[in-house]
């Protein structure tokens, strides 16, 4: 039997004991769940073998949106997600359910059941690095423009790297909201800078790690991720934050990144969702596979719609 979870913070022990035993995507870590709250309410859906969803609720709209894959394991996802469609529908009066970046197979799901009209937003792309095979050095023919650009930017600039979680917070609000000023001016839509502004109000708490790049003495950057949980070597690259101040930066900081995840011994690095300017940007460090994750929304059936189903 499921049970609402209403207050997930409270609940934090029950919640990463689930994903201890059951986690498998970037995505299944607790704090970056809350993190990730824009204008709703964090919940959850607990089930007594210990598996659950996350999920997040809007009171003024009383619209739900299930935050990734299912905590559970695989062979479980189905009847967990049709156990939390059959709660959520069945509470005032809901009638459209949001999947937020779930992988593949939950889409599959859903368009087979007879839960409800599957309408699908958008789709991600999220490269995956094989960190054994990746050089720093980045020899080759293939690497010579990026080698050169990064040469170029540490010949140009003094840069120093340091633990984010030391750096004055003021600054490192500052550095987000010249990101934020920048991606707008670029038209780039779906931009979350609270996420980013809540990191560093808890700390970058939830991060393996979390690291500043100051150029000049200037804070310009930071990166962040954390292991993804039951698959061992696998690290998430999921922050990466800079106010495109020096040409380059963004080539620069992930070199960086990519060069700590390395020298920390991950095996791969999941680059995380990307949408086409952004993919391409990351496919030009060849990872190894690709795999997509989907938005979707779940409308329930009308009693019209059941009627004929009949």
């Amino acid at each position: 039997m499921i049970k609402i979870i209403e207050d997930p913070e409270a609940e934090r022990n029950l919640i990463e004991s689930s994903v201890k035993k059951y986690g498998s995507t970037p995505d299944h870590n607790f704090d970056w769940f809350l993190y990730c709250v824009e204008g709703a309410k964090p919940r959850g859906f607990y089930r007594e073998d210990g598996s659950c969803i996350l999920a997040f609720y809007s009171p003024d709209s009383n619209e739900w949106a299930l935050f990734s894959d299912p905590i559970a394991p695989p062979n479980a996802h189905g009847e967990i997600i049709k156990e939390t469609v059959d709660f959520i529908f069945n509470q005032n009066n809901v009638s459209k359910i949001s999947f937020l970046d779930v992988r593949e197979p939950i889409l599959k799901f859903i368009e087979f059941s007879s839960l409800g009209d599957c309408e699908v937003d958008y789709e991600l792309v999220w490269p995956v690095l094989n960190m054994d095979k990746f050089d720093p050095d980045l020899p080759g023919g293939h690497f010579k423009t990026i080698r050169n650009a990064k040469n170029k930017f540490y010949r140009e600039h003094k840069v120093e790297i340091v633990e984010a979680r030391f750096v004055d917070k003021n600054l490192l609000y500052g550095l987000v909201d010249r990101w934020n000023k920048n991606r707008i001016k670029a038209d780039i839509q779906e931009l979350f800078p609270n996420r980013y502004r809540r990191i560093i109000d808890g700390g970058f708490r939830g991060m393996a790690s979390a690291r500043a790049m100051m150029i000049d003495g200037a804070l310009v950057g930071f990166n962040a991720g954390w292991e993804t949980p039951n698959t061992p070597g696998d690290y998430s690259a999921a922050v990466g934050i800079h106010d495109f101040s020096a040409k380059d930066l963004g080539l620069a900081l992930l070199i960086e990144d990519l060069e700590w995840i390395k020298k920390a011994g991950y095996r791969t690095c999941d680059l995380e969702g990307s949408e086409p300017e952004a993919l391409k940007f990351k496919m030009q460090f060849l990872p190894e596979r690709t795999y997509k994750t989907y938005t979707f929304y779940l409308v329930k059936h009308s009693m019209f719609d059941r009627h004929n189903k009949n």
